[in-house]
C-alpha cells in the first residue's frame, strides 16, 4: 500500500511537467523575400502556390484541425499548415501519397506554400502518415473549414459593397430584362441545407444478368401487352399464358436466400 503511494506521488509531478502534445504556432505567412533559400536567384511572388497562400485562411483552417486532437494524449502532432498544405497539393495535382511528399521535397514554391521557414532537402513527413491525415480530418473539421470559407467570402463581398457606397453599376445593353418590370428585386434568399456534388455518391441500381427477375419483369411486361391488345382484336378468347403457373415458378426460387446455379438453369428454362 505504501509502495503504491510512493510511486502515485513520484508519477504526479512528472505527469504535470509533461509537455503538450499540441504544438501550436502561428500560421501567418512569413513574406517570400524571409524565405531562406540557399539559391542566389530571388523567388517569383507570382508563382501560383505563392498567390494561392496568401488566399488560405491558415488560421482559421488550424483551429478547426486542432479542434479534434487530444491536448495530453500521443506523440507530438505535425503543424496544422503542414498537413492542410500537404492534403491540397496532393488534390490539386492529383498525386499518390509518395509523389505528394517527393513533389514536396524538391519544389520549393511548395515548402513555401507549407509554411516552411526554409528550404530544405529532407522530406517533411513520411508518406505512411497520410492515412493518419485522413483519420483526423472527418466530416467535422471539413465543415469548420467550409464554415471558415464561407464567412471570409461574405466578409469580401460585404467590404465590397461598403467601399461602393451603394452604387449600382449603369445598366448595360446586353443585361437582361428585369422580371419585375423596372421595379425593386427581390432579395436573394438565403442558404439552406448542403449541396453535395460527388459523381461517386450516385444511387445505381444494377442488376446481376442471371438475376430471375428481370425475366420475371419481361414476362409481366408481355402479359400487360396481351390484356391492352386482346379487346382490338376479333379472337374469342384471350391466349393462355399461365401466368399463376408462371408466378408460382418464379417466387419458389426469388425465395430461396442462395439458390444454387442448377435452380437457376432450371428457373429460366
Amino acid at each position: 500500500m505504501n509502495q503504491g503511494i510512493l510511486l502515485h506521488e513520484k508519477r504526479a509531478p512528472l505527469e504535470k511537467n509533461r509537455a503538450s502534445m499540441i504544438r501550436y504556432r502561428s500560421e501567418t505567412q512569413p513574406s517570400l523575400a524571409e524565405f531562406a533559400w540557399p539559391l542566389q536567384t530571388a523567388l517569383d511572388e507570382n508563382i501560383r502556390w505563392v498567390k494561392l497562400s496568401e488566399c488560405i485562411l491558415w488560421e482559421e483552417l488550424a483551429k478547426g484541425y486542432y479542434q479534434e486532437l487530444a491536448d495530453t494524449q500521443g506523440r507530438p502532432t505535425k503543424a496544422a499548415r503542414l498537413v492542410i498544405g500537404a492534403v491540397i497539393i496532393k488534390h490539386l495535382l492529383c498525386l499518390s501519397d509518395r509523389e505528394t511528399v517527393a513533389q514536396i521535397q524538391e519544389n520549393p514554391y511548395l515548402q513555401y506554400f507549407e509554411g516552411l521557414p526554409g528550404y530544405q532537402r529532407r522530406e517533411p513527413f513520411v508518406p505512411s502518415l497520410f492515412v493518419e491525415f485522413r483519420k483526423r480530418m472527418g466530416q467535422s473539421v471539413f465543415d469548420v473549414f467550409q464554415a471558415a470559407i464561407i464567412d471570409s467570402v461574405e466578409g469580401a463581398k460585404a467590404k465590397q459593397n461598403k467601399t461602393s457606397g451603394g452604387e449600382k453599376p449603369a445598366p448595360d445593353d446586353n443585361d437582361p430584362p428585369s422580371v419585375s418590370g423596372g421595379g425593386s428585386q427581390a432579395e436573394e434568399p438565403g442558404r439552406q441545407g448542403k449541396l453535395i456534388l460527388d459523381a461517386t455518391v450516385a444511387t445505381q441500381a444494377i442488376r446481376y444478368p442471371t438475376d430471375l427477375s428481370l425475366l420475371n419483369e419481361a414476362r409481366e411486361f408481355s402479359e400487360q401487352l396481351i390484356d391492352e391488345l386482346y379487346p382490338k382484336t376479333d379472337w374469342k378468347k384471350i391466349p393462355r399464358t399461365y401466368r399463376d403457373k408462371a408466378r408460382r415458378a418464379y417466387l419458389a426460387i426469388a425465395k430461396q436466400r442462395r439458390p444454387s446455379s442448377t435452380t437457376r438453369r432450371r428457373g429460366i428454362k
